[in-house]
């Protein structure tokens, strides 16, 4: 949007750097995420008497919160990067996301699917969040205990804000 109505090159045109634009957009964008996933948790907990308050499920809920969100927001701004219009992330994101959905376990227990499926979910970073949240909530794990989850998509979340910077460097440099 900021590419179409011209706000980015007047952005551009002042001190801030594109890394510390697309950080601030992130940053946003992962609060935002975390207020969306409590939402979420909170409907779970009054709707369907999900035990969030116990202080081991709220301590896993606030870490694989914080790390699910800082993952999804750098994928966003990865694909946000990657697209000339906001037409074309919007089909393009659509497309992945129900992909990644499909694959990580969102729509149908990971589970249930053959093992060559299952590890293609392993791909998705919804899958290791899925994953940690069921460690909480199923398993009563303790935050220590969801260590592999945390890497994996804080690694996520590093290489999708990195490719990010890099994409709209490039695409800043190259006129687009």
């Amino acid at each position: 949007e900021e590419r179409e109505t011209g706000v980015l090159a007047r952005l551009m045109a002042s001190r801030l750097t594109l890394g510390r634009l697309l950080a601030g957009r992130w940053l946003f964008l992962t609060l935002l995420g975390c207020v969306q996933i409590g939402a979420m948790f909170l409907w779970a907990a009054l709707g369907f008497g999900l035990d969030l308050f116990t202080p081991r499920h709220l301590a896993g809920f606030a870490v694989m919160t914080a790390m699910s969100a800082a993952a999804a927001a750098a994928f966003g701004l990865f694909l946000a990067t990657l697209c000339r219009s906001r037409a074309q992330l919007s089909g393009i994101a659509s497309v992945v996301i129900l992909v990644m959905s499909a694959l990580g376990g969102s729509m149908f227990p990971r589970f249930l699917m053959p093992e060559g499926m299952q590890q293609l979910g392993r791909l998705t970073f919804n899958a290791w969040a899925l994953d940690g949240y069921q460690k909480v909530f199923w398993y009563e794990a303790a935050p220590a205990e969801l260590r592999r989850e945390c890497a994996v998509l804080g690694a996520a979340g590093a290489i999708f804000l990195g490719l990010a910077v890099a994409v709209a460097r490039r695409s800043t440099r190259g006129g687009a």
